[in-house]
């Protein structure tokens, strides 16, 4: 069963086409990473599936149109930046508990606890929200995302600033979830050794979808160099160690710096 079904979704802001005829579909229970540059859409594609801003074409969630309230709560969403006051005199489990507002005390209490331990942070559920490490804010913010049980989780570079060890940990968790639970996981990463060694499949997005396809199939350099360029290639450096390409991002050129062991 398709979990997510997009099929001619365009979005244009202030007559520029940021999203140009994109389809795809996304299998229930799998795990698809979206590559591209700034600027490519990435960001504007998940608002879409979100409903969070207009668009034409179609966008269908378990064969359920996404402009259905009921659709939306079968999604979980980690978005790519989050700001607070780190002085906020609130605990991580208070924080969750937020959001759970509306159900009943122990009802909450089960989902939290729940989601605690499914994100191994239950060790620190007591520590105010402002003095835990980025990585561990990311799991939080995850656990979050899954307080309702979600069918299906966008993580939006949810790993981003987190240092290599953090991003190994968080997407080991993100891949439990994707086994365990049959989570559907859509998630945008510059990081391209973890999109090799965690998602089956990837889309690569710039306005169009450039590439679509198993992981093995589509992460090389050919598909690398037409959605970064040209001007791309000379980052490109071969080593015998190991079989992970190896591209980091750099925010002054909108390029991903990448070496491939192969």
């Amino acid at each position: 069963m398709n979990a997510i079904e997009v099929k001619n979704l365009t979005v244009v802001f202030d007559s520029q086409k940021i999203l140009d005829n994109i389809s795809f579909q996304i299998d229930e229970g799998s795990f698809t990473a979206v590559i591209g540059p700034n600027g490519s859409g990435k960001t504007t594609l998940f608002k879409a599936v979100l409903g969070l801003i207009p668009f034409s074409g179609e966008i269908k969630i378990f064969s359920q149109s996404i402009k259905s309230e009921k659709v939306k709560k079968l999604i979980g969403y980690v978005a790519q930046h989050f700001t607070f006051d780190q002085t906020f005199p609130v605990t991580v489990a208070e924080f969750l508990y937020l959001n759970l507002a509306k159900e009943n005390r122990k009802s909450a209490q089960r989902n939290i606890k729940h989601a605690l331990e499914e994100l191994d942070i239950d060790k620190f559920s007591n520590k105010k929200i402002g003095e835990i490490s980025g990585g561990q804010l990311q799991r939080v913010l995850v656990a979050r995302a899954i307080l309702n049980t979600p069918r299906i989780l966008l993580l939006d570079e949810a790993a981003a600033g987190i240092d290599i060890v953090g991003q190994k940990e968080f997407y080991h968790i993100i891949k439990h979830l994707n086994e365990e639970h049959k989570t559907t996981i859509l998630t945008v990463s510059h990081e391209v050794n973890f999109v090799h060694s965690y998602s089956q499949r990837i889309l690569c997005l710039n306005k169009k979808l450039f590439c679509d396809g198993l992981v093995k199939e589509v992460l090389n350099e050919k598909n690398l160099i037409k959605l970064y360029g040209e001007h791309s290639l000379h980052r490109f450096h071969h080593h015998e160690e190991d079989s992970l390409p190896h591209f980091h991002h750099h925010e002054e050129d909108s390029l991903p710096h990448f070496h491939h062991h192969g």
